[in-house]
């Protein structure tokens, strides 16, 4: 199957002869192999091993009643092997239980939970019939078939030698019934064979079941042009009588010289396939095999070839066998076998996949006899024309003729029959049936009324004859099921798979052909296995529509295991519940439905899913707006490890997004953007946003992971000691004065024990200090200075909280930042982790609040910190200044070697390699005079990296999602708290205009994993008052409407209706800078994303900051956000603006509005219409935005 070779345990050429050492027999040798597997999972418990226990059904004995018994050497090994300690406790070994019979796992003991059941998925209806090319032909559509009439029967009952057998019983009583039947079958089959070559007088003593069989195994290879022909299976249990069987009928072959027409095996589990030299070279030639060396090892490789295959073994072991089998040979399987696996693993042996052509007869049949009955009793050219239609082949690859010449093709026959069946012609076959008691049924419904008239002293010509006369009109019977006639110019018959013809013994037969009252063939309330017992005998019945997930749950409820059960240890607890192992499963299906297909099927979707969890989706996206950058002279050498700050500062800031997540925002104006021209294509925009490109990576032993991750490494990082519960976190308060929020914020620490060195308390221990912080001086190589912050938001699960792998195991300080709904969860899932849990206030914020916070919050510990060790003797610029803000979704990093050639790369760009997260942040933390810098970042992994032209180390440009900022020297520029999108380039950007250094670091890139739950995602926006459950989606222009109006009013946050609404109406609120980069709208002090058609030009109201030189430039609009005492009227008069230009002022409250236009002065550049004023569409217990837009005079 290649499974192998899929699993990455062998190679394709020395796969199939390495496959055997991955299948073990339940032998006496099991046990030192055994230990060898087991030595192998208890070494690797880091890989997954599978075992499967293919026919679980066959050896339940347990090994502690084998070894008092002193039974069989082999009872008990399944026991010994599937339910030993160190199976049971090894965490890292699944084990597969496969049956087709799994009724005996089924009981009050099984150790198999019903949910972790595997059941075979049956296609009952039509529709699947219609699209599978083959369709199973199990146990039930055998015994179905008896009711089909007309067509000879699939499940037959050879009454002649049943009577043989009783008669013989009756005369020997002492000897064993299996002994009487096998010496009989010898001797029925040598007197057929001999009756059909030299002694035609012995066929009165052969059955006519015998003699058909026969003469088609001796006959079909001279009618094919290869000499192909069929397979006779005879099952005989018992290794010494099989053994005899063949012994017996080889001597009789040989001695009748058809030792080339058919080959007689031994089918022993125990020993491989013994097949005479001629007749591989045979199958060889069949089969275009090159390969001298090549032998049978199979059934399914005697394709073709004519046998007689005896079966031994105590039970059948779910052989697959070829198309070629013919006949089922079951006369042995007598009412010793009388439990329901016993007989259906028997009957088990003929089931296989017909084609569908092979189906639709039986349909015509039944027909026939159930309702054209007496169409076909009244009229003989009615009857003929039924007939025809019904002996018609019923496609071109199904050749079924009248005259097939086989006897088989008669179901019964006798001496007579044999010589005529080949000489009639089809209208005499269809006369013989018109006029025939089609109504009788099947065959055994004839035989079973004869009765002999005599009592029988020898198994002779009586006997056999006496069942001729009514026997013989039925012999040239049309068979639906008909066995193509091998010949050259019907090839294609070759390819029809039929059901196999099974002959029964009568104990056998009379149990399958039973379907009374609706319910289930009578073998289903056989006890089920002989190794349990029903629990009482007031039970309901297994009925006919009950699936094989019911009957186990029937079964569960109503057998027990007996005491030599290997279940039977497994008793209830005192409380009453099972004991159920976590890593067993049991897959049932039919026989020979395709179990091993699937479950080898099932290893490789487990080695994709183990896979899987080793791959990540990342983004692979190019960076934009590469042809908005401006050039600068300015470069350092690529060997520099870390920037020049000498040099680094007289580059001048790139002021463009490259950020591919920004595709879609407002560009900055930058002199260089002036002079792009901007498509007008671009204006039909898609209110679905673009899917982003990703690429599946494997993780690497440095990566990031979410609560799914599981090792033994990073078990203690994740988990909280069993013994300790979640009470082990502290909660403390933290209160700091914020002058931006004007008021004192009191944030929450959960601090877990283990967490506790990480933090200053007051002397009697309970009040929270301050976070240590190290010194600009340290140098330790096992542990990071920065303290990381994440802040996190939906994703208490997937979020790639856990760093210790990408931190290789150092000590560092971790906060998740969350809020205080979502506290619990994360608390729950993180236990071991520290957590800043912002306000209530915050519940409904976007992320801009979150990093407002976390930078206040440091920024005022970094203060209690210099104060601290101040008294210590510590310089305050000593203390270390920096924290790391870090994403959620950030799982890998990478070192690129831009520019040094690798031997082995073929990139002439260079190479990269996956590096920590802590080797990333002490390269950076290493960097000379790192005070001086505000922020420090690295750039977004993208394929194209190492294939770009050569690139200087180290930018001046925009970072994110993974930064070290500077708390000091940012100490007055703030994250906008209101804010849901952009609010790091908006960061960025008041950051650079404060003459600030941001720098990025172009040898490291960081990976961002695609996560679809939670972050920075869209609120759900919905009417505040629901007047029906299904509302039609509110539009972006809906966010707002005009003060006091009867506006629908939404359930969401002012400032994000505000911003949704400003990315989508571009064209109402700037329509003169659309498409129009050389006049920009002017943003003071802010960066709005007003859509992609526009640019925007940010300009800080600050003294002395640095901004872009708008010398010459006419602005198409202007927009004010909330903008302070710093924004004056003088500011705005230093701007030009274009005739028709519009303006848009957004302020907290009417009352500030007015205010704002008053104290700017706008009124005298600027006309204002009263219905131009319009808020946020939220209710005034909300806090709607107000603003108003205006157009320049």
């Amino acid at each position: 199957t290649g499974v192998l070779v899929d699993l990455g345990l062998e190679d394709n050429g020395t796969a199939y002869q390495r496959a055997e050492k991955y299948v073990v027999r339940l032998d006496n040798e099991i046990q030192t192999k055994f230990e060898v597997f087991m030595r192998r999972v208890k070494q690797n418990p880091y890989t997954l091993f599978v075992l499967v226990h293919d026919n679980a059904h066959v050896d339940l004995t347990s090994a502690i009643s084998s070894s008092l018994s002193h039974g069989e050497p082999n009872h008990g090994l399944a026991d010994r092997v599937i339910n030993c300690r160190e199976v049971l406790e090894a965490f890292n070994l699944l084990v597969l239980q496969v049956s087709s019979f799994p009724y005996a796992l089924q009981t009050q003991q099984s150790r198999i939970s019903s949910s972790n059941e595997v059941h075979w998925i049956q296609s009952d209806t039509m529709d699947d019939a219609a699209s599978e090319e083959k369709l199973y032909f199990g146990l039930n559509e055998y015994s179905k078939s008896l009711q089909w009439g007309v067509t000879s029967p699939l499940l037959r009952c050879d009454e002649t030698f049943e009577k043989m057998v009783n008669t013989l019983l009756e005369r020997y009583p002492r000897l064993h019934s299996m002994v009487i039947r096998c010496y009989l079958l010898i001797q029925q089959y040598s007197q057929a064979l001999m009756a059909l070559t030299t002694m035609a007088s012995l066929r009165d003593h052969s059955t006519p079941e015998t003699l058909s069989i026969m003469d088609d195994l001796i006959t079909s290879p001279g009618k094919d042009k290869n000499g192909c022909g069929h397979m006779l299976v005879i099952r005989v249990p018992s290794v010494q009588l099989a053994m005899l069987a063949k012994e017996r009928l080889q001597e009789v072959r040989d001695k009748l010289g058809l030792q080339y027409r058919f080959e007689i095996l031994l089918g022993n589990p125990a020993s491989e396939l013994t097949v005479a030299k001629h007749f591989v070279t045979r199958l060889k030639a069949w089969r275009g095999n090159d390969q001298d060396d090549w032998i049978p090892r199979t059934y399914q490789d005697l394709e073709g070839l004519p046998c007689i295959v005896i079966l031994t073994g105590k039970d059948p072991l779910g052989e697959t066998f070829p198309r070629s089998l013919k006949y089922c040979d079951l006369r042995l399987i007598d009412s010793s076998y009388l439990t329901r696996t016993a007989l259906e693993q028997e009957v088990g042996l003929a089931c296989c996949y017909v084609s569908k052509e092979a189906i639709r007869g039986p349909i015509v049949a039944l027909d026939l006899s159930e309702k054209e009955q007496e169409k076909a009793n009244g009229s003989e050219n009615d009857s003929d024309e039924l007939l025809i239609d019904l002996d018609r082949p019923q496609s071109n690859s199904s050749a079924v003729t009248g005259t097939s010449g086989s006897l088989a093709d008669n179901g019964v026959s006798s001496s007579s029959a044999a010589d005529k069946s080949q000489k009639q012609t089809p209208s005499l076959n269809f006369q013989a049936v018109a006029h025939s008691s089609v109504d009788e049924g099947a065959y055994s419904s004839f035989t079973a009324r004869e009765t002999l008239k005599q009592e029988c002293d020898s198994l002779g010509n009586q006997m056999a004859s006496s069942t001729t006369p009514k026997l013989s009109s039925l012999s040239s019977v049309s068979q639906t099921f008909q066995w193509p006639a091998q010949s050259a110019k019907d090839s294609k018959a070759l390819r029809v798979a039929l059901p196999r013809i099974v002959i029964l013994s009568k104990a056998a037969y009379c149990l399958l052909s039973s379907q009374k009252n609706g319910n289930l063939p009578s073998s289903s309330s056989l006890l089920p296995h002989a190794d349990v017992s029903w629990l009482s005998s007031l039970r309901p019945l297994l009925h006919k529509d009950m699936s094989s997930e019911e009957q186990s749950l029937y079964y569960r409820q109503w057998t027990t295991a007996r005491q030599h059960h290997a279940d039977f240890s497994n008793q209830a607890e005192a409380s009453g519940s099972r004991t159920f192992h976590p890593r067993r499963l049991l897959l049932t299906g039919p026989p020979q439905v395709g179990k091993t297909g699937s479950y080898l099927q099932f290893l490789r979707i487990l080695f994709r899913m183990l896979i899987r969890l080793l791959e990540v989706d990342v983004y692979d996206e190019e960076e934009i707006n590469a042809n908005h950058t401006e050039n600068s002279e300015i470069t350092q050498s690529s060997n520099d490890h870390w920037p020049d700050i000498e040099l680094f500062s007289k580059i001048s800031f790139d002021l463009s997004v490259h950020d591919p997540k920004y595709r879609n925002i407002s560009p900055v104006y930058t002199e260089q953007l002036s002079r792009v021209k901007q498509e007008t294509s671009k204006e039909t925009k898609s209110e679905e946003p673009k899917k982003r490109e990703t690429v599946s990576m494997m993780l690497t032993k440095y990566a990031a992971y979410n609560t799914f991750h599981h090792c033994e490494q990073c078990h203690q990082y994740m988990d909280i000691n069993p013994a300790s519960q979640v009470s082990d976190s502290t909660l403390h308060a933290f209160t700091f004065s914020s002058s931006m929020l004007g008021e004192e914020v009191q944030l929450h620490f959960i601090i877990p024990k283990s967490k506790e060195n990480h933090f200053v308390f007051s002397k009697q221990g309970k009040h929270l200090e301050s976070m240590r912080l190290p010194l600009v001086s340290d140098k330790n190589l096992n542990a990071v200075k920065s303290p990381i912050f994440t802040p996190s938001s939906g994703r208490h699960e997937h979020g790639l909280l856990n760093l210790y792998h990408a931190m290789e195991g150092i000590s560092h300080l971790h906060l998740l930042v969350v809020k205080e709904y979502e506290m619990p969860l994360y608390r729950k899932y993180w236990p071991n982790h520290i957590m800043l849990v912002l306000p209530g206030m915050f519940n409904s914020a976007g992320v801009g609040a979150a990093r407002f916070l976390i930078k206040e919050l440091s920024y005022h510990n970094l203060e209690l910190e210099r104060n601290r060790l101040e008294e210590l003797g510590v310089k305050r610029q000593c203390v270390w200044p920096f924290i790391v803000v870090m994403d959620d979704s950030c799982v890998l990093w990478n070192m690129h070697s831009l520019h040094e050639q690798s031997s082995q790369s073929l990139d002439p760009g260079g190479f990269s390699k996956n590096v920590s997260l802590k080797s990333v942040l002490q390269h950076i933390e290493a960097t000379p005079k790192i005070v001086h810098y505000a922020i420090l970042g690295v750039q977004k992994w993208n394929s194209k990296l190492n294939t770009r032209k050569s690139k200087a180390p180290f930018s001046r440009c925009h970072v994110r999602d993974f930064i070290l900022l500077n708390i000091d020297l940012t100490q007055n520029v703030q994250y906008d708290l209101n804010r849901y999108f952009c609010e790091d380039v908006d960061f960025n950007l008041r950051t650079n205009s404060s003459g600030l250094l941001i720098c990025r670091f172009n040898n490291f890139s960081v990976m961002k994993k695609h996560i679809q739950v939670g972050g920075q995602k869209d609120f759900v926006v919905k009417p505040k008052i629901m007047v029906s459950d299904s509302v039609a989606p509110i539009m972006p222009l809906q966010y707002v409407c005009a003060p006091d109006s009867e506006h629908t009013l939404l359930a969401a946050p002012s400032q994000f209706l505000l911003e949704k609404f400003l990315q989508h109406a571009t064209y109402k609120l700037f329509p003169k800078a659309i498409h129009n980069f050389k006049n920009p709208v002017l943003a003071i002090d802010c960066y709005l994303n007003i859509g992609l058609e526009v640019a925007i030009c940010y300009v800080s109201s600050r003294p002395h900051s640095v901004n872009v030189n708008c010398e010459g430039v006419f602005f198409s609009g202007l927009l004010l956000y909330l903008c302070d005492s710093f924004v004056g009227a003088d500011l705005l008069k230093r701007f030009r603006f274009l005739k028709g230009a519009t303006l848009c002022v957004i302020c907290q409250d009417r009352s500030s509005l007015r205010q704002t236009i008053v104290r700017l002065e706008l009124e005298d550049e600027w006309q204002f219409r009263l219905r131009d004023e319009f808020q946020t569409a939220n209710s005034s217990d909300d806090e709607p935005l107000y603003f108003l837009t205006g157009r320049h005079i």
